[in-house]
């Protein structure tokens, strides 16, 4: 259920999420990033420009400025109007053909402005000048590639990068959501196995009913204010753990022997909660449940070079060899394990020797 369901974040939070990355602070102040990279640009062109005439000639920041300031206009047009409309609708002849126009008419549009001021500020000196000449053209059109396309390339890279963040975002809100799902599934279904326990010792008035409520009040309060934690202390953890298993030993008497065992420091360790908790749940389910023999359930954890090592052995009746046939507890501890570790972590469910074997190898928070 959680692979089909939860595989598709819906629009509105999609959205939401494109909108926040947006609207950050840094963000709200583009027209400073805008400034601050044409600024440089007119900065090293001008440092570019004195370094092949000494001294820099009279209005050379003013034409220079005049230049950067319509390239940058033109780089505007092609990145928030061209490419959104012809390049990003695949309408790429238009797009081409819209962009050649715009390189061919942006030198001419340079010349004409930066000869309207030379007139102004020198009028004698610009009627020795021509307007127009086809090599000072050819150079515009270079220069005008070489900025908006430099500009472009900034502002794709400044994309890729927000559009990066917005992805992680969305994973992160996924994974999120899955991770309550699953948590939200594994509850009721231990409750339900619980309350059958509890029902059956009412049933022949047992004297331990009322201490295996008490038990259970014990595991409603963990689950319901600790275990909505992404991380809690791996103490609490194997608390949770042990009282799980008195309420079970409870229920089966002295024909079910139980040895949990650890090893290393857990002091300081934390997990993923109510993870741990479905490999006892299913060896109750298959391996104790239905056999009617004396039982040993061997639990072994152990933590050793930022790893933990959960263990777990029981009896697998001949009746019962498919473990966890509604596929509620150790497909959901699967799940989660890989949207929390992927790769990182192992995972053995066998068969062998008339045992149930589950090895489990977690990194630690």
């Amino acid at each position: 259920m959680a692979d089909t369901t939860l595989h598709t974040i819906p629009a509105e939070v999609s959205a939401q999420l494109a909108s926040d990355v947006r609207n950050t602070r840094l963000l709200k102040i583009r027209w400073l990033y805008h400034f601050l990279y044409w600024f440089l640009y007119y900065s090293l062109t001008i440092a570019l420009y004195s370094g092949l005439h000494e001294p820099i000639r009279k209005g050379t920041f003013a034409t220079t400025a005049i230049m950067v300031a319509i390239q940058a206009g033109f780089f505007c047009i092609n990145t928030y109007l061209l490419i959104p409309r012809l390049l990003f609708t695949r309408k790429y002849g238009w797009y081409a053909l819209s962009l050649a126009l715009l390189l061919i008419i942006c030198p001419f549009v340079i010349q004409s402005f930066q000869f309207l001021y030379g007139f102004w500020a020198d009028p004698v000196r610009m009627k020795t000048i021509r307007w127009f000449s086809m090599g000072n053209w050819i150079v515009e059109v270079i220069i005008c590639i070489y900025a908006i396309g430099l500009a472009t390339g900034v502002k794709f890279a400044k994309d890729t990068l927000i559009n990066q963040h917005l992805q992680e975002q969305r994973e992160k809100h996924y994974l999120e959501t899955e991770l309550k799902f699953l948590r939200a599934q594994i509850q009721p279904h231990f409750f339900f196995n619980t309350l059958n326990n509890i029902y059956s010792l009412t049933l022949k008035k047992s004297d331990q009913a009322p201490e295996i409520v008490l038990k259970l009040s014990d595991l409603m309060s963990y689950m319901l204010y600790e275990s909505t934690a992404p991380l809690v202390p791996l103490t609490k953890e194997i608390d949770y753990l042990r009282n799980y298993l008195d309420v079970e030993q409870l229920r089966f008497g002295s024909r079910l022997t139980i040895s949990f065992t650890m090893e290393g420091d857990i002091s300081s360790v934390q997990i993923p909660p109510m993870i741990l908790i479905l490999f006892l749940e299913n060896s109750f389910k298959h391996g104790v449940k239905n056999n009617i023999s004396d039982i040993l359930l061997t639990i072994h954890l152990k933590v050793e070079a930022g790893y933990l090592f959960f263990h777990v052995e029981n009896p697998a009746p001949e009746e019962d060899k498919v473990a966890d046939t509604k596929g509620i507890g150790l497909k959901n501890v699967r799940r989660r394990l890989d949207l929390l570790y992927g790769d990182r972590h192992t995972l053995d469910i066998r068969e062998e020797n008339h045992l149930f074997i589950v090895t489990l190898k977690m990194p630690l928070c």
